[in-house]
This record gives structure tokens, C-alpha cells and sequence, in this order.
């Protein structure tokens, strides 16, 4: 799943991510790329939902980590969670 946007252009967001996404038996299924634009309040994200593997994009208000989002489809909240120092 690619970012509806110009990656070379990192310096008007405030915030982006990419990360893969798995369903409840650990395997990876899903994927999201969220992201905000630096002077705006909500979130665009683009998902595929590691339940249902339906694809959706949307927009939303996130106020604190972990971050999650809810599928359209299926209702799972789904985390995305920090990254970890490895």
C-alpha cells in the first residue's frame, strides 16, 4: 500500500507513517500509511483492515498514542502500534 502523496515532499507533514498490520493469529494481513499535514488538526489514513482485508481510506481526529483506528467495514479497532527501538 503506497501514500496517496509524493513521499520527496516529507517536509509539509507533520507526521507519516507506514506499517504493517496483523490479524488476531499474528499473521500479517493488513496495512495502513497514516499521516498529517503540518498545520491541520485531523489524521488521513488509507487501510487495509487485517480482519476483513477490505480496503478503506478515511479521516480522522487522533488525540493520543497509541493510535487507533476503526474499520469501516468489520468495526475492529485496529492499534497501530509505536515502534520500537531495535
Amino acid at each position: 500500500m503506497e501514500p496517496p502523496f509524493d513521499i520527496n515532499d516529507i517536509a509539509n507533514f507533520a507526521y507519516v507513517t507506514k506499517r504493517k498490520l496483523k490479524d488476531k493469529n499474528g499473521e500479517e494481513k493488513g496495512a495502513v500509511v497514516l499521516w498529517r499535514r503540518k498545520g491541520e488538526e485531523k489524521f488521513n489514513y488509507k487501510l487495509k483492515c487485517p480482519y476483513c482485508e477490505v480496503e478503506q481510506e478515511s479521516s480522522i481526529i487522533l488525540k493520543r498514542r497509541p493510535y487507533r483506528v476503526r474499520c469501516s467495514n468489520c468495526d475492529k479497532s485496529i492499534m497501530i502500534e509505536k515502534l520500537s527501538k531495535k
